[in-house]
């Protein structure tokens, strides 16, 4: 986790929470932003419990070692914490723990970001289980924030899951040899196989720059099939639309440029812009 399951270190958790959420993840900190208030409060709270999640996939150090071990063990104390309703004086479990308890958000989705991390763990043997992973973990963090936002109809949380997903998929197109550095592997056996890769392989830096550039295509791919899918329907309301912000980040990370300079430049101006533009026009 975060090296104190066990204790509390601040007397304002609402605080240390939203400043734990703007340092582990900058874009949904802050794509939330542009939230409803209470909705604002409930995002912090899921991008702090998505980061732990994280964290737990993230093994290199004892990978060799312990396998998936550690990162299963780390994430069914989640579990527990969700099943016996006991935050062992965690600030981001007791946060969590009162959404679901005031019915802010769903049990469904929480427990879908944590199995999409176990799945990642035990290993994606193909597409399909790929996709649901991804839009369960990085879709779902998106559609519990859009729960905590009131929206119910599910015709938009079906988009905004997708909307997750793209960001998903754009944060890895960006991110990937940095990813592969941390011990993580979120990608499917079988488009490692057409790559001439294999999980172990690709964790241990035996990637070319072609087989990594034949992946991040493979992810744009993906991308644009669920662009298509999520811009269906016209627009999204303007709530709705907010809670899917990320997404307007994870397309601009599958830019070819940005992929060439191995996602280490930081977001600028224009990132910011991109986002403010999309939801005024409420269109990705």
């Amino acid at each position: 986790m975060t090296g104190h399951m066990d204790a509390s270190r601040s007397g304002a958790p609402g605080l240390s929470i939203m400043r734990a959420a703007r340092r582990a993840d900058p874009d949904r900190f802050f794509c939330a932003l542009f939230l409803p208030p209470p909705a604002r409060e409930a995002a912090m709270v899921l991008i702090a419990f998505n980061h732990e999640c994280t964290r737990a996939v993230a093994t290199s150090a004892s990978w060799s070692v312990a396998g998936p071990m550690a990162g299963l063990i780390r994430l069914q104390w989640w579990r527990d914490v969700l099943e016996s309703g006991n935050p062992h004086r965690h600030d981001t479990a007791v946060a969590l723990l009162d959404l679901l308890a005031r019915g802010v958000v769903h049990h469904a989705a929480v427990e879908g970001i944590i199995t999409a991390r176990e799945c990642e763990l035990e290993g994606l043997p193909d597409q399909p289980a790929w996709q649901a992973a991804m839009l369960e973990g990085a879709g779902g963090v998106q559609v519990a924030m859009a729960e905590a936002a009131g929206v119910r109809d599910t015709a938009c949380l079906a988009r905004i899951r997708l909307m997750g997903g793209i960001y998903g998929v754009g944060a890895l197109v960006r991110y990937l040899p940095a990813v592969l550095r941390a011990g993580r592997c979120p990608l499917p056996e079988d488009a490692l196989a057409e790559a001439g890769l294999t999980r172990d392989g690709l964790r241990t830096g035996q990637a070319t720059d072609t087989q990594i550039a034949r992946l991040r295509d493979g992810l744009r791919q993906q991308a644009g099939a669920w662009l298509e899918a999520a811009r269906a329907g016209g627009r999204l309301p303007r709530t709705a639309f907010a809670a899917g912000l990320p997404a307007v980040l994870g397309l601009r990370d599958m830019r070819p440029h940005v992929a060439r300079d191995d996602g280490t430049s930081p977001r600028g101006l224009g990132d910011r812009l991109a986002v403010m533009g999309a939801l005024l026009r409420r269109r990705l």
